[in-house]
């Protein structure tokens, strides 16, 4: 007879995870699942009614050269997954961003712990990757979204809407290596921003997310944005070009009933986020914006030829949720701006908005100084403009650097003038910016993940000669 403590020791031994493979050279019918005999479609291993899975189990999907598209919608996570594509390959997961009221890939919150790794997913009438929530402000306060979601080494983009939706309470999300692409193709060329909803990453009330080492290019309108109360949110060494609206928003506009006002009564839009190490280049409006952010840091970021539509390099936006009542509306708080290097083509190079539509007193984007120092600005096409439209300020009609200096008691330590930097915003030998900053104890590297040396340098980069986004785009780009 065995002895009982190794009974018990045998029944409480978690069963070891099954690996399911599935192939466009499979059959949903003849097939078991196995490397040898794989399915044909993620719909049927994913079926909960064959009851097929078991928490933690591996769904392979096989991508060869060549033969690795899987056209189908609503691929649903239902339980805490690996979905992935072995090495070597990369199966592309699609849904017509035309079939009405589709996404291509859903988790949902009784899949929290999931990840998905190296995968290609594209298109969804609303979204290439929707993480969905049960949670309710009012119906069920208790409920959570997606969370301790990994997504790595994917490519995700073409979606009708935003590239990935992340919904209340999806919170400790981790967007790694991921190249992120071409949102909003459900919208005829020519369709007026503000008629569009299309971000890269729309996370709305979802904490602690981390976006790092990641491509995101050619976006209809902002490239990522956290908003709702999303608290602790950390984007990092990610290269953002090309966005139709904004390049990242630390907060922005939100509907009152996204909000946890037991959590936060006051609304705030942005929690203690941490914008560190990105370069963002060619952007509508704001390189990096701030609405209603408590506590925002954003330091080291290299900002190319932003703002050119309006707003300013760096922006303190207005949040008007909604014009309800209820709304707290609050401005931004205590932000530290430190060690950006913005380099701009005509926009402004920083800006406070102040709207006089919301009475009493009107509506403030920043209440106290802008917290920034030590940054770098220039604009090739003459002197920077920067402007503070607030209530008894003399930048209300813009003005020049040392305007901007005197108004808002800030930037002490920061210049305004030309800095030498490469195409991809890497500093070069002998540039300015080099050794020119402070340091933030929150930056402990750059964008090529080498270590930062006091005194830090300006910008995202610092100057390493050998390092070209190292261990970051190099695998997102090959």
């Amino acid at each position: 007879m065995r002895p009982l403590i190794a009974v018990l020791l045998a029944l409480a031994a978690p069963a070891h995870a099954a690996e399911w493979f599935v192939s466009t050279l499979g059959s949903d019918t003849t097939g078991s699942g196995s490397a040898a005999a794989p399915f044909r479609t993620l719909g049927h291993v994913l079926d909960p009614g064959l009851g097929l899975l078991t928490a933690g189990d591996v769904v392979t999907v096989r991508g060869p050269a060549g033969n690795n598209t899987y056209d189908e919608c609503e691929v649903r996570l239902r339980l805490p997954l690996t979905l992935r594509s072995p090495p070597g390959e990369r199966a592309h997961l699609h849904c017509d961003h035309n079939i009405l009221d589709t996404v291509t890939v859903q988790i949902d919150p009784d899949a929290s712990g999931s990840t998905l790794s190296n995968l290609e997913i594209s298109g969804g009438y609303y979204y290439a990757l929707f993480l969905q929530t049960d949670w309710d402000s009012t119906g069920n306060p208790s409920g959570h979204g997606a969370s301790n979601i990994v997504i790595e080494d994917c490519l995700i983009h073409d979606s009708g809407r935003d590239a990935i939706k992340i919904t209340p309470k999806s919170n400790d999300v981790s967007i790694r290596r991921c190249e992120i692409r071409h949102s909003g193709r459900r919208y005829p060329p020519g369709t007026p921003l503000d008629d569009m909803n299309a971000e890269g990453i729309d996370n709305v009330n979802g904490s602690r997310m981390r976006v790092a080492d990641s491509y995101i290019h050619d976006i209809a309108t902002t490239g990522l944005y956290f908003k709702g109360g999303a608290s602790d949110v950390v984007v990092e060494r990610n290269r953002i070009e090309r966005t139709g609206a904004a390049g990242i928003l630390v907060g922005f506009d939100t509907s009152p009933e996204f909000f946890d006002t037991v959590a936060n009564p006051q609304y705030y839009e942005a929690i203690r986020g941490v914008v560190r190490n990105n370069i963002v280049i060619d952007t509508g409006y704001s390189g990096i914006g701030l609405y209603a952010a408590l506590d925002a840091l954003v330091a080291n970021n290299t900002l190319i030829r932003t703002a050119t539509l309006g707003h300013a390099a760096i922006y303190f936006g207005v949040t008007l949720q909604d014009w309800d009542p209820i709304a707290g509306r609050p401005p931004s708080v205590n932000p530290r701006i430190r060690n950006n290097l913005v380099l701009q083509n005509g926009g402004d190079c920083a800006g406070i908005r102040w709207l006089d539509e919301i009475e009493p007193g009107g509506l403030y984007s920043l209440s106290g100084s802008p917290g920034s120092d030590y940054n770098r600005f220039h604009d090739s096409t003459g002197a920077c403009n920067f402007f503070d439209t607030r209530p008894g300020s003399s930048l209300d009609n813009g003005g020049a650097f040392a305007a901007w200096q005197a108004e808002e008691g800030s930037d002490a330590h920061s210049v305004e003038a030309a800095t030498a930097i490469a195409a991809d915003g890497h500093l070069v030998a002998g540039s300015a910016a080099i050794d020119a900053g402070t340091v933030v104890a929150e930056v402990g590297d750059d964008i090529d993940r080498e270590t930062r040396n006091a005194p830090f340098d300006i910008g995202a980069d610092e100057r390493d000669a050998g390092a070209v986004f190292r261990d970051g785009f190099e695998s997102v780009l090959r």
